[in-house]
């Protein structure tokens, strides 16, 4: 891309990469996520801007507050967040939702929320590992590949494209997102979207 991709990292990216952290893990597709966006990189050549909003911030400090994590780590792990944000090359300020939600029809309203972030900052790519709940009737819809879990054993993913003029968002599984990076895709949503829908293309790792 000829700009930076603009990214949201889903709340449950960010958990998963905190929680990886602590369990020793190394290089798996959150903690690789997180680490692109805080040194503003995104694949091989791509420069990557981290979108968030303070509604997304508040729910991860919840979460982590859930899980017993100390009170000063959380703090300094949703500060630092904000400060990537901020000193991306676009140089943004996490977004304060003030409306918007309505346009999609959708059950969870934290979802909801962070759906009408990336459309408000015309985010090109929504990372998550909740894909179903971001399904909604004003979503293209493609399967990706199927992996499997140990976690949840055999799944088969998709990837979804919404455009509502004058955004357009692909939202994502995080394993397809890193294989991606590998081809060397272009994460132009429409770009994207057409090589995915290419007859023949192997999409699968």
């Amino acid at each position: 891309m000829d700009r930076p991709v603009r990214v949201v990292l889903d709340v449950n990216i960010f958990v998963g990469n905190i929680i990886a952290h602590d369990r020793r893990h190394i290089g798996t597709a959150t903690q690789t996520l997180v680490s692109m966006v805080s040194s503003q990189k995104w694949g091989m050549a791509d420069s990557a801007q981290l979108v968030i909003s303070f509604e997304m911030i508040e729910t991860l400090e919840t979460v982590l507050r859930r899980l017993k994590f100390a009170e000063d780590r959380i703090l300094a792990y949703s500060g630092s967040l904000i400060d990537i944000m901020k000193y991306g090359p676009d140089g943004l300020d996490p977004y304060l939702i003030l409306g918007g939600e309505e346009r999609f029809a959708m059950s969870d309203i934290e979802d909801v929320g962070v759906l009408a972030t990336a459309f408000g900052a015309r985010a090109d790519i929504l990372v998550t590992d909740n894909l179903r709940d971001f399904t909604s009737k004003d979503a293209s819809v493609i399967d990706t590949q199927v992996v499997e879990t140990r976690s949840a054993g055999k799944r088969t993913l998709q990837a979804l494209r919404y455009e509502i003029a004058p955004a357009d968002l692909i939202v994502a599984h995080p394993f397809d997102v890193m294989h991606w990076m590998r081809l060397g895709y272009d994460f132009s949503p429409g770009s994207l979207w057409s090589t995915l829908q290419r007859p023949g293309k192997e999409h699968v790792p």
